[in-house]
């Protein structure tokens, strides 16, 4: 069970936890906390897709609805508690790693059954003059 009650000390932890994670991880847990964190900051720009909070941890999971919570519940947006750099920080991070996942995906994917490109087709009939 997830308890959303939090203390400032929780909303804290849980906004200083989830940006370290999300600047400077590596898993896919980074990149679902980053979309998360500029979600919160520019909804317009970054909508939030809800069923991103099931890929993350249990801890990383219950810090983001304790965060997002708080916030709704305040009526206060993540600019208030988190700078443009931080926000770039994890900005910057996250284009990392989904390039690097799109980089895995196209060209290490050499499994018997992955998606490879097609063959080329046969080249055209030469033509002779009679």
């Amino acid at each position: 069970m997830i308890l959303l009650k939090a203390s400032a000390n929780d909303i804290e932890r849980a906004l200083t936890d989830l940006h370290k994670l999300a600047s400077t991880g590596t898993c896919s847990d980074a990149r679902h906390a980053g979309n998360f964190l500029l979600a919160l900051w520019d909804g317009e720009l970054n909508p939030l897709n809800v069923s991103e909070f099931q890929y993350l941890d249990n801890n990383h999971m219950r810090q983001a609805l304790q965060l997002f919570t708080f916030l709704m519940t305040t009526g206060t947006s993540l600019q208030k508690f988190m700078s443009a750099e931080a926000i770039d920080q994890v900005a910057d991070n996250l284009s990392t790693l989904n390039c690097q996942s799109f980089i895995c995906r196209s060209s290490c994917n050499t499994e018997p059954g992955a998606t490879q490109r097609p063959a080329p087709s046969p080249a055209p009939v030469a033509r002779t003059l009679p």
